[in-house]
Parts: C-alpha cells; sequence; structure tokens
C-alpha cells in the first residue's frame, strides 16, 4: 500500500514539472499570429529625422495638351498648364531597396483651357490655384542613381470663376495617380521626369458635375 502510495506522488510530482514547463514555453514563445506580425514589420524601416536628405523641395512644371472622356471626366479636348512647387518626406524603407515617401504639393498656377464641343459643357480659361495635401510615392531602388517610382495624391483646387460654366463649382477635387523616372545629378540634385492621370470634379457639390480628366505629362528639379 504505501509503495503504491509513493508511486502515485512521484506520477504527480512528474506531471507537475511537465505542466510548468510547458507553461514556461508557452510564456516565452510568443503566439502565433505575433511572430507572424513580426516576420511583417521586420520588412520595413522607418527612416529617423536626423538621417540625410531625409527632406526633398522640388520645382515642379506640368502640361496635359488635352482631356480625355475617360473613367470619370466627361469633358474632351481640354488643355492644362500647373506649376507649382512639392515636398516629399522620407518615411520608410521597404527590404532595404524601397522607399516609402510622404507628398504633398502646392500648385501655385493652374490654367485650363476649354473649347466649345458638342457636349457644351463651358469654355474659356479657367485659373487658379491649388494643393494635394496626402499622398505617397514608392521609389524603386532607392540607392541607384537611376530610380522608377509610383505616386498618388488627392487635394483640391480653386478658380477665379465657376468651373466649368456657372453652373459648376470654383472649389473642385482632385485626385492623380502617375509615375515616373527620377534621376540623381548630385549627392543632393535630381532631375524628375513623369507622367499623372488627373481627375478634377465637383463631387456633385455643383448643378452640373461633369468632371475632366487630363494627362499630364511633368518634369522638376529635386533638391535634397
Amino acid at each position: 500500500m504505501f509503495n503504491r502510495f509513493l508511486i502515485l506522488i512521484v506520477l504527480l510530482l512528474l506531471a507537475s514539472g511537465i505542466y510548468s514547463a510547458s507553461a514556461q514555453a508557452d510564456k516565452n514563445t510568443p503566439p502565433p499570429s505575433s511572430a507572424s506580425q513580426k516576420k511583417f514589420f521586420d520588412h520595413f524601416n522607418w527612416i529617423p529625422a536626423d538621417a540625410n536628405n531625409v527632406h526633398e523641395f522640388h520645382i515642379v512644371g506640368g502640361y496635359s495638351f488635352h482631356s480625355s472622356r475617360g473613367f470619370w471626366g466627361k469633358i474632351p479636348k481640354g488643355e492644362l498648364q500647373v506649376f507649382g512647387l512639392r515636398y516629399n518626406r522620407k518615411i520608410l524603407e521597404l527590404n532595404n531597396k524601397h522607399l516609402i515617401e510622404y507628398v504633398t504639393e502646392l500648385n501655385l498656377s493652374v490654367d485650363y483651357t476649354l473649347v466649345p464641343t458638342k457636349y457644351d459643357y463651358g469654355a474659356g480659361h479657367f485659373w487658379g490655384f491649388g494643393a494635394t495635401p496626402l499622398g505617397f510615392q514608392l521609389n524603386f531602388n532607392e540607392i541607384n542613381t537611376l530610380q522608377p517610382f509610383l505616386k498618388t495624391s488627392t487635394g483640391f483646387m480653386y478658380f477665379r470663376k465657376r468651373f466649368p460654366s456657372e453652373e459648376g463649382m470654383r472649389f473642385n477635387f482632385t485626385l492623380e495617380l502617375g509615375g515616373g523616372v527620377e534621376l540623381l545629378l548630385t549627392d543632393n540634385i535630381s532631375f524628375t521626369l513623369g507622367y499623372k492621370y488627373h481627375h478634377m470634379s465637383n463631387f456633385f457639390f455643383g448643378t452640373i458635375n461633369p468632371g475632366i480628366d487630363s494627362n499630364i505629362f511633368y518634369t522638376g528639379i529635386t533638391i535634397f
């Protein structure tokens, strides 16, 4: 009887030790979801504020030969000239090869020229200004002299008169998506050549909202 009781005590002690070791291992081992999240975020590196060339300043000019009745726009044959300043702030590195930047742009001069068409949405010159406070740019192969990039942003434009006619609005919203190449000329100067599909409309705040889609080709100089 005593031997059986002793064997039972030993088995309980062994079971207790195995459970304690298992619990300790579980405590030190992150759950699968946390491990997968850590593995995902390991691909990204935040750019510190004191890093070299973290800020970029651009002088940019662009031109669209004609607008198209594209995805959202309904006004054809409209020309667009735009000139402005842009600021980029490097925020993330991806796999130590690609770079993600925050982008904001101030369009100092915006000039649409609309000609009469069978759609009768208005004609004439429409001058204004605008800004794109929210945008992002992805540069590929950031360590190379020639860097392709993708860029998207959203913002607004404001005109001296209602666009595209008195049934429209002075204040309009913009959305653009495009890309290009950036050529490093020196350690702190680069040349940019790009294209962006640019949409503008009043988001149905006006009596009419035809919208206009432009194919803008632009170039600029960047100072780091």
